[in-house]
């Protein structure tokens, strides 16, 4: 086993205390790292680090001090140079833009080192750049939006993360142990927002459900073919629903899932599912009256799923609006 330490790298020239960061980490590409810090900084940026270099626990300065190490084993090289940067006065060392992966590394140490105020001057440019195409969020990394609204107390950013897992993600993103649970943030909002995408998922179902059962009526209820007569043929819906049936089985939607947690598609990804279908009426037939075109469906559904996503509710509840109006205080001052 290889024992050799990591080449030190000054933060502060006249630093007293080393970190030996990430040596836990399983990424070949993020190796250890060990930076020379000046302790009383980071007592001052963190209350954490002030318990520690401080306090009575293990990491407390020695009585010889050449040999102060702390050992951060699962902190993440990257986040916390850029932390140790800021928080010793290098602002230069701060980059303009940060991708959404690095800001989602350092928000998530920040807070657990109680210092996330320090990052107040960067924290609107680099939001900014994540809104940009060509540095924006993929459909992957999204779920961290979520994270970095509710710390940077930004309810806006929240609620449109939120929105956007819940429309775009796949169902593998909602299952226990996936990156929304991963999460550090409160188990019972991310239960939440698994609720509303399930909700959303069921109500874009419901509606093919309760459209199939208007098409399979008895005679004694009203029908959906709008010619159509007591006892009279049922051609115009049972080639509505063949046609139907037909598409859905070929997408794999036939029969229709039960339960929501089955789609594995997005909720985005189910509808258009259902927008391409092709669905055939019998137009006008060659003897008789009516023109049986304005009994195609499709508008119908459309309108019906449009509806299903302007209704679709915010897993925020009170709580959650006055914590995200608090921490938003407690940064910016306001």
């Amino acid at each position: 086993m290889n024992t050799t330490s990591p080449p030190l790298e000054t933060i502060d020239t006249r630093g007293d205390l080393k970190l030996n960061v990430g040596t836990a980490q399983k990424d070949g590409n993020k190796k250890p790292r060990c930076f020379l810090v000046c302790s009383r900084t980071l007592s001052r940026v963190s209350p954490v680090f002030d318990r520690m270099v401080n306090g009575s626990f293990v990491e407390a300065k020695p009585n010889n001090p050449k040999i102060w190490t702390i050992d951060l084993p699962d902190d993440k090289p990257l986040a916390l140079e850029l932390f140790l940067n800021i928080a010793h006065g290098h602002l230069s060392k701060a980059p303009p833009t940060l991708s959404l992966d690095d800001l989602y590394d350092l928000t998530t140490l920040t807070h657990f080192y109680v210092a996330t105020k320090i990052l107040v001057p960067w924290i609107r440019p680099w939001i900014k750049a994540l809104h940009d195409a060509t540095s924006g969020p993929n459909v992957a990394a999204v779920p961290k939006l979520i994270w970095i609204g509710w710390e940077l107390g930004d309810r806006v950013m929240f609620e449109a993360a939120v929105r956007r897992v819940v429309m775009e993600e796949p169902g593998s993103t909602f299952a226990e142990g996936s990156s929304l649970y991963r999460l550090p943030m409160s188990l019972d909002i991310i239960e939440r927002v698994c609720t509303v995408r399930d909700e959303t998922i069921d109500a874009l179902l419901e509606v093919i459900r309760s459209f199939i059962e208007l098409l399979t009526v008895v005679d004694e209820r009203p029908r959906w073919c709008r010619h159509a007569t007591f006892m009279g043929p049922h051609r115009c819906e049972s080639m509505i629903l063949g046609s139907m049936t037909f598409c859905l089985t070929r997408a794999g939607l036939w029969p229709l899932p039960e339960d929501a947690r089955d789609v594995k598609r997005s909720a985005l990804g189910l509808y258009e599912a259902f927008s391409i279908l092709v669905i055939h009426d019998i137009g006008k037939p060659a003897e008789g009256d009516g023109d049986h075109k304005r009994c195609n469906p499709r508008e119908y559904l459309m309108d019906e799923m449009r509806e299903v996503f302007a209704r679709m509710s915010s897993p925020l509840q009170e709580a959650d609006m006055e914590r995200l109006a608090a921490q938003e205080k407690r940064l910016y001052m306001l």
